[in-house]
């Protein structure tokens, strides 16, 4: 009696094993268990072939231990083991949704070769607060009830129980295995290829139609289940390449925008300008606007994680004096979003940078290492006028290998980072003092962007005086997720206003909005109030992604419930603004700022692609017959924004979702196919541009040698 209660304790126990492992893997693909991740939409073909391809994983590895463990006993042992490797492995692909919001995949791991000092701390104290703040310990279930199961088992006789499994049955299962395999892997293929095929989707993808553990195993082994787009969009011929990309490039005399079916130019006019333009006749010669910049000097600054809904909530917005009064002579994009993918900062300036999108589930700055791109640049275009061309960073020279980077790809004429900043006395441990009347000193493990705002001004300075004209670079670290050094202190009574408390990360987020105003204040004031404005200069300012506040915080903050999707759409909804500051000043008392000589806000759909062209048709850069594909930022063109990472789209009124096409802003909004398709065959072939080192080099040169 008590081996039959043995016998049936242990096929419990593997029972058990089976079906907890396998449903936990749910967490990672279900939005209801995961509101970090941006899934497909659930269908019982794709449920099935992941339930068969995670059975098949779980039973392999079973078969190949339980080849050499004869004893009931040790296998339990050593499955319970296993099982809390499992469980371990959920939750930090967990952690990974929690600060990317896509599944993890073997190309997105170069992210980790930046230099984590700084940062590693606080992202592994948030990364265990998800244990308690979002029930992320339901993922270790499986190994405590197993525990349980195997500690009730110590009173049953199972060190009788023994088994041999002999080759041909280890063999005859293996082989059964590797069929039933083979045929989810089948499936999934022709499910992704029928869905969304693009690379950046793929691991969310196929942890949800092929199983987390088969997908996971098949990336460690080797296998990248990438998709060879140009097979798939049938891109054989030069007349294929040459009538593909010329229906997205915009660098052309004329062209009919898809949206509306008006037809553009690369020489935009001012009659198909939005209403809400201001330009001084200093800057006009007529009806183009055209190289209306020329000759001016620029600097681009690379914001860090700041959102627009700074600026849209009465909490935050009161505390930006300096940055509304900027805005106020600036041209401002109002609609901005972000194009990123698992790049990130590095992947918003390759979009701002070459006008092209990122793939989304892999670093070009760092694959550059092995691949060596031969992409256009804005500095490049710049270098070939006779600019100094400059970047400067707070971080590491390293840091997503800018190092190589800048100099080699974007083709920088110097670079300037923290092992510079140290060189020339900066003392990182000591902090930089950015009040000397009060003693105030920034700590951080970088340069303070106080210190990058006043060497901005020292480099422009420099360069006006040699009569160089220039185009710096300069890319502030500040506020970085987990926001920590903060110069201000976090005055939490100031966020006592809702029903429940924010986030600590939260209010740490919102309390640098003082540190951003000041940051920018520096830019063109300088600590005793005297102008630090650099003459016959612009100033173009975007930031790079969103802030990722996650857990209902922003239903909170913007007082009222929001979807899945509206969240999104408001992180990914991020400042930019064009200042071109002339010789009239305004008197604000302790400071002067000058007047704006072009102003606006553009209420239309703009992400930083659109960027990239603004600034070529604006200082009318020498790209010859080089394709690009963003609209102008003054037009009044529409297009659309395109987040590479979970494959957002937004467009002028509403946005919706690649992935699961039913996710849409507003909720009753039906996505045309024809728009789905044209911007989805825009990606694809977008992907293919960066997919090697030569595939931009081979189509630029077809399209060039037809225009």
């Amino acid at each position: 009696m008590k081996k039959i209660a043995a016998w049936h304790s242990y096929f419990i126990f593997i029972i058990a094993f089976f079906l907890l492992n396998i449903l936990n893997t749910y967490v990672l693909t279900i939005q209801e268990l995961n509101r970090y991740i941006a899934p497909f939409r659930h269908n019982f073909l794709g449920e099935m072939n992941a339930f068969i391809g995670n059975f098949s994983i779980l039973f392999f590895v079973n078969t190949i231990f339980f080849t050499f463990i004869k004893k009931a006993k040790s296998r339990m042992k050593f499955l319970l083991i296993f099982t809390f490797l499992l469980n371990f492995f959920i939750f930090w692909m967990g952690v990974f949704n929690l600060f990317f919001g896509t599944a993890f995949s073997i190309p997105a791991s170069t992210i980790f070769k930046n230099p984590a000092e700084g940062f590693a701390m606080g992202t592994l104290i948030q990364a265990l607060l998800e244990l308690i703040t979002y029930y992320r310990i339901i993922v270790f279930l499986p190994f405590f009830v197993l525990l349980t199961l195997y500690l009730l088992s110590d009173r049953l006789e199972l060190k009788e129980l023994y088994f041999r499994v002999t080759p041909k049955k280890a063999l005859s299962a293996i082989l059964i295995v590797a069929i039933t395999l083979y045929t989810a892997i089948f499936s999934y293929y022709e499910q992704f290829k029928n869905t969304l095929p693009l690379n950046a989707v793929k691991s969310t993808f196929a942890i949800q139609h092929l199983g987390v553990y088969p997908y996971y195993l098949g990336e460690f082994i080797g296998q990248p289940f990438d998709l060879d787009l140009e097979t798939f969009l049938e891109l054989e011929t030069n007349d294929d390449y040459y009538d593909a990309y010329q229906v997205y490039n915009k660098n052309k005399a004329s062209y009919q925008n898809f949206f509306n079916q008006e037809t553009y130019s690369n020489d935009l006019l001012l009659s198909q300008t939005i209403d809400d333009l201001y330009i001084d006749a200093s800057l006009l010669n007529g009806e183009s606007l055209t190289g209306i910049l020329e000759g001016k000097n620029l600097v681009l600054i690379h914001l860090e994680s700041i959102n627009t809904f700074l600026l849209e909530l009465d909490l935050t917005n009161e505390r930006l004096v300096f940055l509304n009064r900027l805005l106020d002579e600036s041209f401002y994009f109002s609609n901005f979003y972000n194009n990123v993918g698992m790049g990130v900062s590095s992947d918003a300036e390759l979009s701002v940078l070459t006008g092209l999108y990122p793939m989304g589930d892999r670093t070009l700055y760092w694959e550059f290492d092995h691949i060596p791109y031969d992409l256009e640049s804005i500095p490049q275009y710049f270098n070939e006028i006779n600019y100094h061309t400059l970047a400067i960073h707070g971080d590491k020279a390293q840091f997503y290998n800018r190092d190589k980077v800048y100099p080699d790809l974007m083709t920088f004429d110097a670079f300037y980072a923290l092992e510079d900043f140290i060189n020339d006395g900066y003392v990182v441990e000591n902090g930089y003092i950015y009040d000397h009347a009060n003693q105030l000193v920034h700590h951080s493990p970088w340069i303070s962007d106080y210190h990058l705002a006043d060497e901005t001004y020292r480099f422009g300075t420099s360069f006006l005086s040699n009569n160089t004209p220039f185009m710096m670079f300069s890319v502030m670290m500040m506020p970085h997720t987990p926001f920590e050094f903060d110069p201000n202190a976090l005055d939490r009574d100031r966020f006592d206003l809702f029903d429940r408390p924010l986030q600590s990360i939260t209010m740490r987020y919102l309390n640098y909005v003082d540190y951003m105003d000041d940051v920018f204040k520096r830019f063109f004031v300088a600590e005793d109030g005297s102008s630090q404005t650099l003459d016959n200069t612009v100033y173009i300012f975007y930031s790079d992604h969103g802030s990722g506040i996650k857990n209902q915080d922003l239903d909170l903050l913007f007082n009222r419930e929001l979807s899945v999707i509206e969240t999104r759409k408001i992180l990914q909804k991020v400042p930019a603004w064009i200042y071109v500051p002339g010789d009239e000043v305004i008197d604000y008392g302790d400071y002067e700022l000058r007047q704006g000589l072009l102003k606006g806000e553009q209420p239309l759909v703009r992400s930083q692609v659109d960027l990239y062209r603004t600034m070529i048709e604006l200082f009318n850069l020498p790209v010859g017959n080089d394709p690009y594909f963003g609209v102008h930022g003054l037009s009044d063109e529409p297009t659309f924004a395109l987040d590479n990472r979970l494959m957002d789209v937004v467009l002028d009124g509403y946005m919706y979702s690649m992935r699961n096409k039913r996710i849409t802003y507003p909720e009753s909004y039906t996505i045309p196919k024809k728009d789905y398709d044209y911007i989805l065959r825009f990606k694809q072939l977008s992907d293919i541009l960066i997919t090697n080192d030569y595939n931009q080099r081979y189509i630029y040169d077809i399209i060039r040698s037809r225009s």
